[in-house]
């Protein structure tokens, strides 16, 4: 432990946490969606409205991502397809009495793609909206095992088209995508890059920038942070080698059976697409997807080819969470694609990628923090962390994206990152070496051997 130490409410929560995730081990997934963690209240100064979008905009997004992803589907399960009568939620948090700002967010919660919604997070989101005086649009995407990948990203890719081409049905002016900024906590803040990713893909007009607040962006679980027993002090997230316990509902049964399905597909078709051959050694752990499509950069988007010409990043991540690792990763990767090119499997081609140019992001790492601290602690970097995400967003929005640099921030060589630390008395410092060291990590995306024996 550091000279600085985070508040003893905050070490009781973690603690709290630990043991509830604890005990909670064995309890049948379809139990842990319906539980309620903490009690939800909606400020005075806010509303919330749930609002049913209209089928157009899933049927539009699910014509592009049919184009985009044959070239993976061989891999992906093909019941995603079905999107026939396909009913998608939002919930609109406003601020009563606010004088319109023209700018939205867009918010995609965590959970690993197989728990959480809007509501659970509303407490978060209310603060988001308040701070960045502006509404949030929370997308209640879909949740594996019953809509593995790439139902969520469609979902994502049509509340865009919900933002910005609205119908009359809306109630609302379309937003110019500069007007927009993408945020996302967790499974939520990948799925945010894994959007912007496709809008650069497809050449639609990319968000004003994107705030993550931990984003899981590895699936491969490849960085020693997730696997390291100093982690286990520090963070409430739980080592995980297994698919959750599914009990035994109709969920279970048709899960189990369109994974079979899959499994032989993919032993057929023995499909060429991007991957290592750790990814066949291992047993399928994750609901999300097959262990074979876990290298689709919409998938993990720390392995793309190329993290270029992407919006301006802001990604907060704490010191002391399994995420870390990846994270610091990946705000490199994006910052200098050319520098950073691997893993070497999936960055063969950067030479012909036309997603070169540099994107600029802010790394901030706080010490000692766990996962998503600022969404589950009470502490005075909780409020210090929402405010920078804040002050980002409303200074991109403004085109007056926030100059680091200039502030001190220590950028240091690497002129379009600005990577700094901040410790529990919310100090701003250089980030050190101890962080950096992942930047020399061998085996970027390769699932670990840990992974290859089930418990």
């Amino acid at each position: 432990m550091s000279q600085y130490s985070l508040s003893p409410q905050y070490y009781e929560t973690l603690n709290q946490l630990k043991e509830g995730l604890k005990n909670l081990e064995d309890v049948a997934l379809e139990e842990l969606r319906n539980l309620e963690l903490a009690p939800i209240t909606i400020p005075d100064n806010c509303i919330v409205e749930e609002v049913k979008l209209d089928e157009k905009y899933v049927i539009k997004s699910k014509e592009y991502l049919m184009d985009k992803l044959k070239i993976y589907e061989d891999v992906i399960d093909e019941k995603w397809q079905c999107l026939d009568n396909f009913e998608l939620y939002g919930d609109w948090i406003k601020l009563k009495d606010r004088k319109d700002t023209g700018r939205v967010i867009v918010y995609l919660y965590g959970g690993a793609y197989i728990l959480g919604s809007p509501k659970k997070s509303r407490n978060f989101i209310c603060k988001i909206a308040i701070n960045a005086e502006c509404p949030v649009f929370a997308l209640n995407y879909h949740l594996s095992p019953e809509h593995q990948f790439p139902v969520p990203l469609c979902d994502a890719l049509a509340a865009y088209f919900y933002l910005t081409n609205p119908g009359l049905e809306a109630g609302f002016e379309p937003f110019d995508p500069k007007q927009i900024i993408f945020a996302g906590s967790s499974a939520g803040g990948g799925l945010a890059v894994a959007t912007a990713l496709l809008l650069r893909e497809i050449d639609l007009p990319l968000p004003s920038g994107l705030v993550l607040w931990s984003p899981w962006i590895d699936l491969t679980c490849s960085m020693p942070s997730i696997w390291s027993p100093e982690m286990d002090k520090t963070d409430f997230l739980p080592c995980t080698r297994k698919i959750p316990n599914l009990g035994t509902s109709s969920m279970s049964i048709e899960y189990h059976k369109r994974a079979k399905v899959l499994e032989e597909k993919i032993k057929q078709k023995n499909p060429n697409v991007v991957g290592h051959p750790s990814f066949t050694k291992a047993p399928r752990f994750l609901l999300y997807c097959a262990n074979e499509a876990l290298a689709i950069p919409y998938v993990s988007p720390m392995l793309a080819e190329s993290l270029g010409n992407l919006p301006p990043i802001l990604c907060q991540v704490g010191g002391g969470e399994r995420f870390l690792d990846s994270d610091i990763l990946f705000s490199f990767r994006a910052s200098d694609p050319s520098k950073f090119q691997f893993p070497k499997y999936a960055t063969m081609n950067f030479t012909n990628s036309p997603f070169k140019k540099p994107t600029k992001v802010i790394l901030e790492v706080y010490d000692e923090a766990s996962h998503c601290f600022q969404e589950v602690f009470q502490d005075k970097i909780t409020d210090f962390s929402i405010t920078r995400s804040c002050d980002f967003i409303k200074n991109t929005l403004n085109k007056n994206i926030q100059d680091e640099a200039d502030n001190k921030s220590f950028q240091g060589i690497h002129k379009n990152i600005t990577a700094i630390a901040i410790n529990p008395n919310c100090e701003i410092r250089e980030l050190e070496e101890k962080y950096l060291e992942c930047l020399k990590w061998e085996n970027i995306g390769v699932i670990p051997e840990i992974l290859t024996v089930i418990e």
